[in-house]
């Protein structure tokens, strides 16, 4: 087993903690090499590189075997979306251990319920999890976790439901299932906020470090088929973040969505000119790029280290 970077001891640092979503080790080097904090691995990540959507359908041993070629790629913490636990309260720790086991650092566990599970597919989740057994997992993880400084952060879902009638009631069940899962034992409570004005609500509620995640292409367009957040709150820095008092920060699909358009557009380009050297001038020479994120240095090292020829 590598050694195991934590996210716990950056919080000592005072400064805001980036997370940035990745879902291979190529994205994960880069988002290293950019100089994130840490790397996070979504659901919403393993479903798109998938073809799937976010519903669930992807098991935890593709995530699994996800963690353990970035964990042996880069040094830095590495965030799991841990989704409602994969089971009972029991599979929830047997998962637990297999997580820490191929290297990763935190875990975010969330009380979404059947049918729906992804905030972003419509449509939105009609149910929720009952907050006794997110709490029971939450207890449990924090309980047999093999590291202390493993983080885990318990997520209420009330702001991705559509059982409320009202914003009072969602509110309040936010308010309601976060200060439980605080109980829990929970180390951050991972906060869902559509807008400015709900962050600053969250975080005045709430003791203790908070995780806040915005995804990019959210912005609010009077669409009702998925949730999305205010134009303040996605133009806000991370340090205005950090100032409004959230200390982890979560971006989960920024490069893959991104990396998509990317090669989207220039595979249109191609195919329409005919010509391959029309992309070189804008991405440069292929060999030259891929030695930049392959281990090339090391091989030649054992090579000429060990090889006669």
């Amino acid at each position: 087993m590598l050694d195991t970077p934590y996210i716990k001891p950056l919080l000592k640092e005072n400064r805001p903690i980036w997370i940035m979503g990745v879902h291979d080790v190529l994205s994960a080097k880069i988002a290293e090499k950019a100089g994130y904090d840490a790397v996070g691995v979504q659901s919403l990540q393993m479903g798109f590189v998938n073809g799937q959507p976010d519903t669930g359908v992807i098991p935890p041993t593709e995530l699994l075997d996800t963690v353990r070629k970035i964990r042996r790629s880069i040094d830095l913490p590495i965030m799991i979306d841990f989704e409602q636990g994969f089971g009972d309260v029991y599979a929830a720790v047997h998962w637990l251990h297999e997580f820490e086991r191929a290297g990763a650092s935190a875990l975010h566990i969330d009380d979404c319920g059947m049918l729906y599970k992804c905030v972003f597919c419509p449509p939105h989740v009609p149910t929720l999890e009952t907050m006794e057994s997110t709490a029971e997992k939450i207890r449990a993880l924090v309980g047999e976790r093999f590291n202390e400084d493993f983080m885990i952060f318990g997520r209420a879902s009330s702001y991705a439901c559509t059982a409320f009638q009202s914003e009072d009631e969602r509110r309040a069940d936010w308010v309601r299932r976060s200060l439980a899962y605080k109980e829990a034992g929970s180390d951050a409570i991972f906060a869902i906020a559509p807008s400015i004005e709900h962050a600053e609500y969250f975080r005045s509620q709430i003791e203790g470090p908070m995780v806040i995640i915005r995804t990019l292409g959210t912005t609010m367009k009077k669409k009702e088929d998925r949730l999305e957040y205010d134009n303040r709150l996605m133009e806000a820095s991370v340090d205005d973040l950090f100032k409004l008092g959230y200390q982890l920060q979560c971006e989960p699909s920024t490069l893959l969505g991104v990396a998509a358009n990317t090669m989207m557009k220039a595979a249109l380009r191609e195919r329409k000119s005919g010509r391959m050297i029309d992309l070189e001038e804008e991405h440069g020479n292929l060999y030259d790029i891929l030695n930049n994120w392959m281990n090339v240095p090391e091989v030649l090292r054992i090579r000429e280290t060990y090889c006669d020829r």
